[in-house]
């Protein structure tokens, strides 16, 4: 989906943030006019006064308003550290909306299927889809059942939710790409649904196998480093396919993605 709408350099303004799962957190951000596309995400410089952290952070939103939007990250180093702090009032930079999105069918069936910090951004997604009228069935991955995120959120708009854990505290134990095995069985493949999926990369490659083998059209949101976020440093390159003598050549997966069709990348 190519991206039409322009890039804004903003400040917003910290409306809620807490604490809404085991090591992960929501932040809200009241950031009037800015406008996402299901796929796409934003930069967030954390102290807009500071050189440190020196590096934006790419996030995803999973809620979207006219006035603003949400998002939840996982608490994992000093940078993620210092947003817990952020209270209500405070102010931050955000760069967006960046990257591409989905390619959003406009009618049938879509599963969607989400892997850790992976998940929040499939709540926008969905409920996207599920207003234009689609059939959702979702997928939600976790380590533990305290670690899983929207879980309410993505049944409420779903025709049938499920939910994986590696350790089998909730749901299936197992991982996501094997609910949604246990899931299409259920559903049956007419009509074919459209996979969306954005998570780790062992869940993605896993589910680009089961797409392949199901002959299935699968999306993949990519989650890699990102240092300016719309394609000027070559820092978040990856391998697609390619008719060339190397088979591949690299893309940039803040600009050319995050969202990329699973049968274009070559897999390590």
């Amino acid at each position: 989906m190519p991206r039409t709408n322009s890039i804004s350099d903003l400040t917003a303004t910290v409306t809620a943030n807490r604490e809404v799962a085991r090591g992960f957190w929501k932040m809200s951000l009241a950031a009037p006019g800015v406008k996402f596309k299901p796929g796409q995400f934003f930069q967030l410089r954390i102290h807009g006064d500071s050189t440190q952290p020196l590096l934006r952070r790419p996030f995803a939103p999973s809620e979207v308003s006219e006035n603003g939007f949400s998002f939840i990250y996982a608490v994992v180093g000093a940078g993620t550290a210092a947003m817990t702090r952020l209270s209500k009032g405070a102010e931050t930079g955000v760069l967006a909306p960046l990257g591409n999105g989905y390619n959003l069918p406009r009618k049938g069936r879509v599963l969607l299927v989400g892997g850790g910090c992976g998940t929040p951004s499939l709540r926008f997604t969905g409920e996207v889809l599920a207003a234009r009228g689609l059939e959702v069935y979702s997928i939600i991955g976790a380590r533990t059942a305290c670690t899983l995120l929207e879980v309410e959120a993505l049944k409420k708009i779903s025709t049938l939710c499920a939910v994986a854990t590696d350790d089998g505290s909730a749901g299936l134990h197992g991982h996501a790409v094997q609910a949604a095995e246990v899931m299409l069985e259920e559903i049956g493949l007419k009509p074919k649904p459209v996979i969306l999926a954005c998570g780790p990369e062992p869940m993605l490659k896993g589910l680009a196998k089961l797409a392949a083998e199901k002959k299935l059209s699968c999306q993949v949101s990519l989650e890699e480093r990102m240092a300016c976020g719309f394609g000027a440093c070559m820092g978040c390159a990856v391998a697609v396919k390619a008719d060339n003598e190397d088979g591949f050549i690299y893309k940039r997966v803040c600009a050319d993605g995050p969202v990329f069709e699973a049968t274009a990348l070559a897999w390590s």
